[in-house]
């Protein structure tokens, strides 16, 4: 009984040959590269021009962000004058700047006086003033048609009353530009670190 047991557990293993065939070499149906590395397989990704460590969807698409950069300018005069004075320059260079990185963008330079004199000649007053900020930043390379000047002399006070610190405030020219820029939001990673808080 034994022998027939022995022949039972021998016999399928005598069909069996004891070499292999060789591993045949297959492609894979799909291309399972990550092109632009971002996590999805390139066979998937419907978006393969994804920004390095761009937060992606399934699809490997990744959403942007608005950035709103915002630029004012602000430059106080002297009681009855139009001319800068020498610390606005920084005010000027920063504005300048600013419309250099967008050249798209136009800026309205609005002029402002106090209360002390006639109407008339503050209306007059702050055109001057607004047409010298408007020279100034042509001086850093602004073109003049980017730049356009308005006058409104005393008629919308920053600050109300009489006083020699309400007219200083109110002797001035103001602008502001606002451009929306739009970039990749990235993705956290653990080398993502939060902003140091100030103390």
């Amino acid at each position: 009984m034994k022998t027939w047991i022995l022949l039972a557990l021998v016999l399928p293993l005598a069909g069996c040959s004891l070499t292999a065939e060789p591993e045949l070499e297959t492609t894979p149906q799909y291309d399972l590269t990550d092109m632009d590395r971002d996590g999805v397989i390139t066979a998937r990704d419907n978006c393969l021009d994804s920004v390095m460590n761009a937060l992606v969807d399934n699809d490997g698409c990744g959403g942007s962000e608005n950035r709103v950069l915002q630029q004012d300018i602000i430059v106080l005069f002297a009681h009855d004058k139009s001319n800068i004075m020498p610390k606005y320059q920084g005010e000027i260079n920063q504005m300048a700047a600013f419309m250099a990185d967008s050249p798209e963008l136009k800026l309205l330079l609005e002029g402002h006086a106090s209360q002390v004199g006639t109407e008339s000649y503050n209306l007059a007053l702050s055109k001057r003033r607004a047409e010298t900020v408007r020279r100034a930043l042509m001086q850093q390379g602004v073109a003049g048609e980017r730049l356009e000047i308005i006058g409104y002399g005393e008629s919308k006070p920053v600050l109300m009353g009489d006083d020699e610190q309400s007219a200083a405030a109110n002797r001035r020219v103001v602008g502001a530009l606002t451009n929306m820029t739009e970039g990749a939001r990235l993705r956290w990673n653990v080398y993502s670190m939060e902003p140091a808080s100030e103390q």
